[in-house]
């Protein structure tokens, strides 16, 4: 906004005309950062406000409200608790390659889906309670090149 037009917004006929005016121009990195630092400490306009268009049965990617129990299972401090277990048994080398650090995942030798079926486990309570998920000798350490490559060789 212009000084003139200080506390009035443009007609949506001005807005075309400076897009139409600006289009295809570019601005220097000296102006750039000149505009950048006019806007520091200045919020930005929707700071605060809630989205409730992103916000459940609106969203996308909205499954009716429930999450998979295996993605429940992951976030649990439990499951991350086991990760760091097996990183620190396997001295956080992939048990594969040997690559050290970097890039590493935690692989139940005996599948996630295989030991729900074994004991019908249907609820977090019940992954919780289930020891054999919760093995360390059921993990091993694999870097994510690894890790991928046992999967397309198990077909899983």
């Amino acid at each position: 906004l212009s000084v003139a037009n200080k506390g009035k917004k443009h007609t949506e006929e001005t807005k075309r005309k400076i897009g139409k005016r600006n289009k295809g121009k570019t601005v220097s990195k000296e102006t750039r950062k000149k505009m950048s630092e006019a806007r520091k400490g200045i919020p930005t306009w929707n700071k605060g406000i809630p989205c409730p268009y992103l916000k459940g049965s609106n969203n996308h990617n909205w499954n009716g409200g429930i999450s998979p129990l295996a993605e429940k299972i992951r976030k649990h401090f439990k499951y991350r608790q086991w990760v760091s277990d097996i990183f620190t048994r396997d001295n956080f080398t992939c048990q594969e390659c040997g690559q050290i650090g970097r890039k590493l995942n935690a692989h139940h030798i005996k599948s996630f889906s295989l030991i729900f079926q074994k004991y019908e486990i249907t609820t977090l309570e019940e992954a919780l309670e289930c020891e054999e998920l919760w093995n360390i000798n059921n993990g091993i350490t694999l870097c994510v090149k690894c890790h991928k490559d046992l999967h397309k060789l198990n077909k899983i």
